[in-house]
């Protein structure tokens, strides 16, 4: 964490050790409580025993800051001062196991607090031993007021623990001093259900008025961050209030709208590296660990296991279902349930029946929970991913940006490798789009291995497209379509896979099904096909300009196939609409259409994984007549991409008819706008110069004057044989040929 966040790290746990005006400065939470109370204290003469309180809220809640900030509003009204002594005992009072410690404490108290009181616990010590000796330390202490003419505001943290000490006499004669002595007020503060306030036997049976300290409410938490800004990443929080109110509630709800577990993820909450985030958490489960320890030691031992059974399940249980893990009565477990609930510890989920459902209350007590007590590799990430689980819930922006970072991190070798490891695994649970989850896994195996940490490569599970590339390797299809049709993401590559699969199955009605709604649904996604109407149709619109484009699916096909690589990121504000109507899709061979162009469509975005799946589609297809139609000449032309793609030569000295590919209006960086030019192209990356050349040199096919910046790149490679023919280019092909040749160059290394 920031070094700036050292002095709030230092106080959180022990509001003792910050000063009376910052404490009063950062003062947020509690205010409503605080007036209350105060107001009650203010308007009080103390003339006749007045109300005692009892503040009750789990570890954490604010109950010891609540109490020194009345203790400080009590010094700083002089109307108040005069006459009344505000004495704070420590949140652990060791040195307590009696009534009479407890006279002798506040002795030591008002001696440090006031001057008058300063000779008070010699004075009362004097008669230690005696048998009467607590009545007459009580006195003593009660005489002291009278003749300094003041009032004892005692205000004892953990007050629980005081009481559990006394036994039953020593009980009820408190009860009395408090009932009879308008000397003396009590505020108690405690983190667990106290027995003797519940129980009516016990003489403290309902005698306290009980301020219940619930989680923050959202707008609570909005002022308690806003306040933590004034002084931590000013900049960050304001627009965190500002433009995501979302995320402070995400983790509002994680913490149960906990105070100190709240300021101790507010680090957390500003941070943008994901790293950082994994390691801040991780330092941060530890700091909460003496809280939580705390909370779970407080509890009797039937209750500490059912916490822990909650907790391992995560989601709301029952009674019954407790009971069966924990192996006790169901009777039993529904009464510590009671229990735990007015603890705070337990939320009640109501149901349509009376078998209602249990959980934690606090998420992220549950979360450390499962990050201290996890043992195999699954169980130790999945703190983590009920931690993003919940912080991203209604907010897949923010786990976008997060998985983002968390990639870039991976790139510039930000992060340690169990870092990295236990982020992806989250990730990858969380996100459901698998393609995403591939590449997260890949990604981390990568920089696993090149930081010499191949041990924790195993710990990494197989994505889902991992499972679908060796099954395709091993042509076992049937599976791979098992597992494409549960994938959560409809995805361009899913849909192909899924066509691929049922092409080597020979089930050809449904890869035309599939390969229509590639058509229909993928092609048409802003991020995969918006076309821009100047650079396609005859019409005459500005520049820069678009519109809504009609076409067959016939001709997205034979013409528009190969377009959706390098244009599938332009910016384009209406979609494409398609008519199917009267349109012949395919040709007389289904097969080797589909074939040629779910292979294409796997080139174009430069699938690697599916190189070897994409020349087996192919390699049935052949064309032995002379006189081939478009389809037939951009089925082979695409054959021949895919060879090329594999580093097949042994088919190119068969020339193709390239003239027969409808060309359509596009520069030549738009190098996939026809099959023609994408394998010429592609002929000059794989160094098949005279290959290309040989294309040229067929006169009737009028190849050099419609790619003529390819024909003099062509030239260029050959110049040294043909030295005239490359003199020939104008000067203004130059910068254009140089193009070509910069995006022949990229191809090379794109396409190895």
């Amino acid at each position: 964490m920031s070094p700036n966040s050292q002095p709030l790290i230092a106080t959180i746990y022990n509001p003792h050790n910050q000063s009376k005006e910052a404490l009063i400065a950062g003062f947020i939470a509690r205010k409503q409580k605080f007036e209350r109370l105060f107001r009650d204290i203010r308007d009080s003469p103390m003339v006749k025993p007045e109300q005692n309180y009892l503040i009750q809220g789990i570890r954490g809640m604010g109950k010891t800051t609540l109490l020194l900030r009345l203790a400080y509003e009590v010094d700083n009204t002089p109307e108040l001062r005069q006459h009344l002594v505000p004495v704070v005992f420590n949140e652990e009072e060791y040195g307590i196991g009696s009534l009479a410690d407890v006279w002798e404490r506040t002795a030591q108290y008002l001696g440090e607090t006031d001057a008058s009181f300063v000779d008070l616990y010699d004075t009362m010590t004097q008669r230690y031993g005696e048998a009467d000796y607590e009545q007459q330390a009580f006195q003593t202490l009660i005489v002291a007021l009278q003749q300094q003419n003041k009032k004892l505001l005692l205000l004892i943290d953990n007050v629980g623990d005081v009481l559990k000490k006394l036994d039953t006499q020593e009980e009820q004669r408190l009860r009395e001093v408090l009932l009879t002595t308008p000397e003396l007020r009590l505020i108690g503060a405690t983190s667990v259900v106290i027995e003797q306030v519940h129980d009516y036997t016990k003489p403290f049976y309902e005698f306290f008025k009980i301020i219940h300290l619930d989680g923050l409410t959202q707008q609570e938490a909005i002022e308690l961050f806003a306040k933590l800004g004034e002084t931590y990443h000013a900049e960050a929080v304001q627009q965190l209030i500002q433009r995501q109110p979302g995320r402070i509630e995400a983790i509002r709800r994680l913490t149960g709208g906990v105070i100190r577990t709240m300021v101790l993820l507010f680090e957390i909450m500003v941070e943008n590296d994901s790293g950082s985030v994994f390691r801040d958490l991780e330092v941060l489960l530890d700091r909460v660990t003496p809280l939580y320890k705390h909370r779970m030691d407080d509890l009797p031992a039937q209750q500490q296991k059912i916490v822990a059974a909650l907790a391992q399940a995560w989601d709301a249980a029952s009674a019954k279902e407790l009971a069966q893990a924990v192996r006790l009565e169901s009777k039993v477990v529904s009464a510590q349930l009671k229990q735990l609930i007015n603890s705070g510890l337990v939320e009640k989920v109501e149901t349509n029946t009376k078998n209602h459902l249990y959980r934690l209350e606090e998420r992220f007590f549950n979360i450390w929970y499962l990050m201290r007590f996890g043992r195999k590799t699954d169980q130790r990430i999945l703190w983590l991913v009920r931690f993003f689980d919940t912080m991203f819930e209604g907010d897949s922006e923010w786990m976008h940006e997060r998985i983002d970072g968390h990639l870039q991190a991976i790139e510039l070798g930000k992060l340690d490798p169990e870092a990295a490891l236990y982020l992806t695994t989250a990730f990858a649970e969380l996100v459901k789009n698998e393609e995403v989850e591939d590449v997260l896994k890949r990604k981390t195996i990568i920089y696993l291995s090149k930081s010499g940490r191949v041990d924790l490569v195993n710990d990494l599970s197989e994505s889902k497209y991992e499972r679908v590339n060796y099954l395709l390797e091993i042509e076992q299809y049937q599976q791979a379509i098992v597992i494409l049709e549960k994938f959560n993401n409809r995805s361009y590559q899913n849909l192909l896979d899924l066509t691929t699969c049922h092409l080597f199955l020979n089930n050809l009605d449904r890869a035309r099904e599939i390969a229509i709604e590639i058509l229909l649904t993928q092609s048409i996604d802003h991020k995969q096909m918006k076309l821009k109407a100047s650079e396609f149709e005859e019409e005459k619109v500005s520049k820069g300009s678009y519109t809504t484009i009609r076409m067959l699916v016939s001709l997205l096909i034979v013409l528009g196939i190969v377009v959706v690589l390098f244009t599938r990121y332009s910016e384009v504000d209406n979609m494409i609409e398609i008519n199917t109507e009267d349109s012949d899709i395919f040709s007389s061979n289904l097969k080797a259409d589909l074939s040629s162009e779910v292979a294409l469509r796997y080139f174009l975005i430069n699938n690697s994984s599916r190189k070897v799946t994409a020349y087996k589609l192919i390699s049935d297809i052949s064309h032995t007549d002379s006189d081939l139609d478009d389809k037939q000449t951009r089925t082979l032309i695409a054959k021949r991409i895919i060879e090329l793609w594999n580093n097949k030569y042994e088919e190119l000295y068969k020339l193709i008819p390239l003239h027969k590919s409808p060309p359509l209006k596009a520069s030549h960086k738009q190098k996939g706008a026809d099959v023609a030019t994408l394998f010429l192209f592609l002929l000059l990356a794989k160094k098949q110069y005279h290959t290309a050349y040989n294309y040229f040199a067929q006169e009737e096919w009028q190849l050099k004057d419609r790619f003529k910046p390819l024909y003099y790149a062509t030239l260029f490679f050959l110049k040294d044989e043909y030295p005239t023919e490359y003199l020939r280019m104008g000067p203004e092909l130059k910068e254009t040929v140089d193009d070509v040749l910069t995006e022949v160059a990229q191809m090379a290394i794109d396409y190895a």
